[in-house]
């Protein structure tokens, strides 16, 4: 018999994370029939079948080679929610076979995973995190980019990732809250000779009762190791003392000072002061501002976010300055995703979690949003970098309009120049991008809309001066035929202005979907 599928794109550590990602679906449904209705109300669950028809007229990406291709993807996927019960969080998973009627491609199966669970292991004591991503990334910064992972190219590779953090918390001698964590994140490419990595560590905290009076001091440590595959092993302890003064409920600042050493820019380990100074600013549930200013031993870090919510919109802004150990770690935990902003934006319509989360993947997949596209940036690396990004976002939320409106821009270069791999930031690059992202959606009716979603990334060099751009406008028809049906209709065009990989693309795209 013929093989349908290639197997070479279906790695078993992607398939370990996958496993981990769906156990949550066991826990999250037992306590729902443990903890009764309240959380029953609060665990939503949605398994869903798509079904797309793509017809390109370039499926190589080439700029001189057009070759028209039918390209056939049927995904299975799940979507999970809990806001209740002992375990929290989130679960997206899809599963797509890839068909190429022509054969400018293998038949492959990618994977698509985004999760976040929370879980109270011991009342009031023990606790654990954990999270796992899979998604296709662009290898090289400069290679042919794609905006849609069922295009092929040498510069597309899938990339698993997993955190888990185990930790307890408690009262100490009814003196001071003390809180003991472990951390373990793994990052595996598919691509050959780098992009693997793994951090572990563990830090303490020790400190007063922030609720109980205007001056607090709290005492934190860690250590972390970091290990690429093809680089260098690092290791790096941080130990710092901290003063918190409320200055009104919704005002608190702070001032910290410590010690750091580590062998991230030399063989030898090196020990330094470091000091920084906080702020965190909340007048309301629906506004908050903080900032973080620090010196280190690679001059100054800092972390800055801004989140506003009105009843029909989300303003988000976050910049970080920091030490980054895979393609996206510095500003991950401050940024928010498009459903986070919908989520946001539909809360006062929507108080109940269950139905909002329902409410955001409709109007996601409405505004033409593919979760399961490339990420605009980003790139592998191979070694400890540092990194500034800065992300800025808006979601409203109207009657028959709405609209996501999202810019970011980084720029990265190597931190540890005595690692031997060769990545993009190799002899001393700073690597530059800067992008942005519009989707728009207007409903014709309340069970059809049409949209035009428009991102543009550009790219560059600082050393060399190369550059590579892409553009991408997608224009879509939805509608629903029931509450588990739902069809679209769309249009794609894609420029590729590059230094080494220009190209045009058009296609014709329509999706089936289907809800259980």
């Amino acid at each position: 018999m013929p093989r349908i599928f290639s197997k070479r794109r279906f790695n078993t550590s992607g398939v370990a994370l996958v496993v981990i990602g769906l156990m949550g679906i066991g826990f999250l449904d037992a306590q729902a029939q443990t903890d009764g209705s309240t959380a029953s109300r609060a665990l939503s669950i949605i398994p869903e079948v798509l079904v797309s028809q793509t017809f390109t007229d370039n499926a190589r990406l080439s700029s001189n080679d057009h070759q028209f291709e039918s390209i056939t993807q049927v995904s299975p996927a799940l979507h999970l929610r809990s806001s209740a019960g002992r375990v929290q969080g989130f679960v997206d998973y899809s599963l797509s076979g890839l068909i190429y009627a022509r054969g400018t491609a293998s038949n492959n199966v990618q994977q698509t995973l985004n999760s976040d669970l929370k879980a109270e292991a011991i009342s009031n004591f023990a606790y654990l995190n954990a999270s796992a991503n899979i998604s296709q990334q662009n290898i090289s910064a400069f290679g042919t980019q794609s905006p849609d992972a069922s295009l092929r190219s040498a510069n597309q590779t899938e990339v698993s990732s997993f955190n888990l953090a185990p930790y307890i918390k408690g009262r100490l001698a009814g003196l001071a809250n003390y809180e003991a964590r472990l951390n373990y994140s793994a990052t595996h490419s598919a691509a050959a000779g780098f992009g693997n990595s793994t951090r572990a560590g563990g830090s303490v905290r020790v400190g007063s009762d922030s609720s109980q009076a205007r001056i607090n001091w709290a005492v934190d440590a860690s250590r972390q190791t970091t290990d690429f595959s093809g680089g260098r092993n690092t290791e790096s302890d941080l130990a710092t003392g901290s003063l918190i003064f409320a200055a009104t409920p919704e005002l608190r600042v702070s001032a910290r000072g410590g010690r750091e050493s580590n062998n991230i820019a030399s063989f030898e380990r090196r020990a330094g002061t470091t000091y920084g100074i906080g702020a965190r600013w909340t007048p309301s549930e629906r506004t908050l501002l903080s900032g973080d200013r620090d010196e280190r031993f690679f001059g100054s870090s800092h972390s800055v976010r801004f989140l506003h919510r009105t009843p029909r919109t989300v303003w988000a802004f976050s910049d970080t300055r920091d030490i980054s150990t895979d393609s996206d770690s510095a500003a991950r935990s401050l940024r928010l995703t498009e459903f986070d902003l919908l989520f946001l934006s539909l809360t006062s319509k929507f108080p109940d979690p269950t139905f909002r989360a329902q409410e955001a993947l409709s109007q996601l997949r409405a505004l033409g949003v593919n979760p399961g596209a490339i990420a605009q940036g980003g790139f592998l690396i191979g070694a400890v970098s540092l990194q500034r990004r800065q992300d800025f976002s808006v979601a409203l939320n109207g009657l028959r309009n709405s609209a996501i409106v999202s810019a970011f821009q980084t720029e990265t270069r190597r931190l540890d120049s005595l690692s031997p791999v060769i990545d993009p930031l190799t002899g001393g690059k700073t690597i530059r991008q800067h992008g942005f992202g519009l989707a728009l959606l207007h409903k014709l009716t309340p069970e059809s809309a049409v949209n035009l979603n428009t991102t543009q990334t550009r790219t560059s060099d600082a050393l060399t001066g190369a550059t590579t751009k892409l553009l991408s406008v997608t224009a879509t028809w939805t509608a629903r035929f029931g509450k588990r049906t739902g069809v679209s209709l769309g249009a794609r065009r894609v420029v590729s202005d590059s230094d080494f990989s220009p190209y045009t693309e058009s296609a014709l795209i329509g999706t089936l979907s289907l809800q259980f």
